[in-house]
């Protein structure tokens, strides 16, 4: 038996962030489209977003995601579209203004519930 190659073995490794099943409403803009939608997961350094407005993989565009509790919402200054299937894209979080990224950790600390691979 062979040793798995080295690109097997990082893709059975776990992603070390923290991953939060929410269910926020987002509003999103992009070169050309804008829209809304829901976020049903949440990183640090990402999300997943259900919309019926798609961007292309690789579109960049910024994000507005409406969080509970009388929060200010978390406003992301520049994300990237990761993947697509169906009504769903994932978006890479790339710029980040003001205390936003500590805004977010923090919240994400707060969750109650294991991480997720």
């Amino acid at each position: 038996m062979t040793p798995p190659k080295k690109d097997d073995q990082k893709a059975l490794q776990p992603r070390g962030r923290r991953r939060v099943q929410v269910d926020y409403p987002a509003l999103f803009t992009g070169d050309e489209r804008s829209g809304h939608g829901t976020v049903t997961n949440l990183t640090i350094a990402g999300c997943e977003v259900e919309s019926h407005v798609q961007f292309p993989i690789g579109a960049g565009l910024s994000l507005c995601v409406q969080t509970p509790e009388a929060r200010p919402p978390i406003i992301i200054a520049l994300a990237l579209v990761r993947w697509k299937n169906g009504d769903r894209f994932g978006l890479e979080f790339v710029r980040f203004e003001g205390r936003t990224k500590e805004q977010l950790g923090d919240m994400l600390n707060q969750r109650e519930g294991p991480a997720e691979d």
